[in-house]
């Protein structure tokens, strides 16, 4: 199936940890099928990445779901889809270099990801649609987060889906999964980050974990877009490795965004996606608690896939298919069609 992809830089709000002027760019990807780029019954898609990320590591699911959904009912097609970078990820890092070195030492917080989300989904662009979030990891931080200034009767979600949030209250965080952020943190200042070629860092990265498990396509996508070329000829991530280390210790959006969920998720259908093993980042009891009812806290529907929390590295056409299957619960609302705008077309 043909998929149109426009590039797209939105400019972000201005935000605390700005100084006067300043501004960062959050980059965007559209994808659009012809066949229905110009009905917007159907659903548009806003993806966040989890820490590390990269908005085109979505590609692969997205391709997919636009497949999966064709010829379905005129409200359970892709209308668009939206794949977002955090704006020191991606095409975003390189974007900003100057002014994050120079303003943003430690970090860009998935506070002011998700203002800037916020922000986007509130855009002339986005006006009419109906927009799901889908995020994985940390990504749901900012997913949810984006919720976090705006009434419940505002909100423009029709619903989240959560592959492997990384919510969780203090009680679940100290301890374990504290002790494994802490160290995925610590790890990431000391990992390998050049190399001479991409064949050379795709030769690396295969055989080493978690690379080595990931589906063959999700990892020639990060050398191919999560990687790029320094002025000396050398491959490195887009994403410096200390700017992704400051984005594990993002302790307090962890905590306010489990809040957020108590807030929202009688207004917005909240789907959660886990894989079945106990062995990575978020435990089983943590688990429980991000839709555990004597909490305050529900889901409309909650997921079991085979694998740990990489699911969408490790098995992107499955998750493609669970997601379809979530999307099909969404249910029509009035016909909207908005303009729709586009940019710096491509094929996917």
């Amino acid at each position: 199936m043909s998929i149109e992809v426009a590039s797209v830089v939105f400019t972000c709000p201005q935000n605390d940890q700005s100084a006067p002027g300043t501004f960062l760019k959050m980059t965007t990807k559209q994808y659009t099928s012809p066949h229905y780029s110009g009905d917007a019954r159907g659903l548009t898609l806003i993806f966040s990445h989890g820490v590390g990320g990269y908005k085109e590591q979505w590609e692969p699911l997205i391709s997919e779901v636009f497949r999966l959904q064709h010829g379905k009912a005129p409200h359970l097609r892709i209308h668009e889809a939206w794949s977002v970078d955090r704006q020191n990820h991606g095409d975003a890092a390189l974007l900003n270099k100057e002014e994050l070195a120079k303003s943003r030492p430690g970090g860009v917080s998935s506070y002011e990801w998700a203002d800037a989300i916020a922000a986007f989904t509130q855009s002339p662009r986005m006006r009419g649609k109906r927009l799901v979030g889908l995020s994985h990891s940390a990504g749901a931080l900012a997913i949810v987060g984006s919720t976090r200034a705006m009434e419940l009767s505002a909100i423009p979600y029709s619903a989240f889906v959560l592959i492997e949030p990384t919510l969780v209250s203090p009680q679940e965080f100290r301890g374990r999964i504290e002790k494994t952020i802490m160290g995925y943190s610590a790890a990431t200042k000391t990992r390998r980050d050049k190399w001479p070629s991409r064949e050379a860092a795709y030769q690396y990265l295969k055989g080493r974990y978690p690379w080595k498990v990931w589906d063959p396509k999700m990892l020639q996508t990060l050398v191919e877009h999560g990687l790029s070329e320094t002025p000396r000829g050398e491959i490195t991530p887009k994403c410096d490795k200390h700017q992704e280390s400051t984005c594990y210790p993002d302790t307090f959006a962890h905590f306010d965004s489990m809040k957020q969920v108590t807030r929202v998720w009688r207004t917005v259908p909240m789907h959660i996606v886990w894989g079945t093993r106990d062995d990575e980042l978020v435990h089983e009891s943590a688990r429980g608690a991000v839709s555990d009812p004597s909490q305050g806290r529900g889901a409309a529907s909650v997921t079991r896939m085979k694998g740990g929390h990489m699911l969408l590295q490790e098995s992107p056409d499955q998750l493609a298919l669970t997601v379809s299957q979530i999307l099909d619960k969404i249910p029509a609302v009035p016909e909207k069609i908005p303009a729709l705008d586009v940019e710096v077309r491509s094929r996917l």
